[in-house]
């Protein structure tokens, strides 16, 4: 998980970095409005079995609020997810925007708190979320996209199963938060 996060941190600050320079189009979102996203897709995808042995994949749900507001195109984000075995997870951190064209890239660093209800045990109530989105922005600024998450307590506590999402999102812009 370590070499993971320090990975992407890595990648998002030269990206940052490169955006200045490059003229090909592909640039760090710095402005633009505040979004509010709805994805469907399965919680456990990648089927990560508990220390239970437990594997189910379910249907889930994940809402999600990006703020216009950057500091050097990162912004601040509010999400909850839920599963249909009654679990969920509210969550915050941190999101970019890596646009080329009408394709849209963005990367979530985030985290929160985790209740299994009668799910998956993922070892502790804290824990670390990562997303990865790619969205197809229309002429209105409106998303349609697909993205992965991972869902892990970072070992913090020894029973870290994790459980990884999959999941077709749309967003819409907001106009009260609107930064342009």
């Amino acid at each position: 998980m370590k070499k993971t996060l320090g990975a992407g941190v890595m990648g998002l600050g030269f990206l940052l970095a490169g955006s200045a320079y490059a003229d090909d189009g592909l640039h760090v979102v710095q402005g633009g409005p505040a979004y509010f996203s709805a994805g469907l897709g399965v919680f456990n995808a990648a089927g990560v079995r508990d220390a239970n042995g437990y594997n189910a994949k379910l249907p889930e749900v994940d809402l999600e609020y990006q703020s216009a507001s950057k500091l050097f195109g990162i912004g601040a984000l509010w999400g909850i997810v839920a599963n249909t075995n009654g679990g969920f997870m509210g969550y915050t951190g941190f999101y970019s925007d890596i646009a080329w064209d009408r394709w849209v890239l963005t990367p979530v660093l985030g985290f929160g708190g985790y209740n299994q209800g009668r799910g998956k045990d993922l070892g502790s109530i804290f824990q670390f979320r990562l997303e990865l989105g790619l969205a197809y922005q229309f002429a209105d600024q409106s998303r349609l996209g697909i993205k992965i998450a991972h869902i892990s307590n970072a070992k913090i506590v020894p029973q870290d199963p994790g459980e990884n999402e999959v999941l077709v999102t749309y967003a819409i812009p907001l106009s009260f938060g609107d930064h342009s």
